[in-house]
C-alpha cells in the first residue's frame, strides 16, 4: 500500500462568506487491487482562500481565488446539503497549473451531509 498526499476542498457560496477551506489529505492505493483507491484520511485544515474582490461569487470565483493561491481542483464540483440546510461544494485539488485552463465545471448533487 502507498499513500499520496494531496488536497480536499470544501466551498462555500454563503453571503459575505464565500471561501474554499483547504485540507490536507492522505490518499492511499492498495497496490494488491490494481492499485485502486482503498481510502481517504482528511489530515488538516489547511488554509481558507476566501474571494478575491471583485470575483464572481460562484464556483468559477471559487476555481479563480484557487488558481491565484496555486490550486487548481483535479476534479468536479459535487454539491452536498449539510444537517443544517447549508449548501457545500467538495473537490479534490493539488498544488500547480491547471493544465488545461477553461473546462467545464461539473457539479453533481448528492444527498444530505
Amino acid at each position: 500500500m502507498t499513500a499520496r498526499v494531496d488536497l480536499y476542498v470544501i466551498g462555500r457560496l454563503d453571503m459575505g462568506d464565500a471561501a474554499a477551506d483547504v485540507y490536507c489529505s492522505e490518499i492511499r492505493f492498495d497496490h494488491a487491487v490494481d492499485g485502486a483507491v482503498c481510502d481517504r484520511a482528511i489530515a488538516n485544515w489547511s488554509r481558507t482562500l476566501h474571494l478575491e474582490p471583485g470575483a464572481s461569487t460562484d464556483l468559477d470565483g471559487l476555481d479563480h481565488t484557487m488558481a491565484t493561491a496555486g490550486y487548481y481542483r483535479t476534479g468536479g464540483w459535487r454539491v452536498r446539503i449539510t444537517a443544517s440546510g447549508a449548501v457545500r461544494y467538495f473537490a479534490e485539488a493539488t498544488v500547480g497549473r491547471r493544465p488545461a485552463m477553461g473546462a467545464p465545471i461539473s457539479v453533481t448533487r448528492s444527498g444530505p451531509a
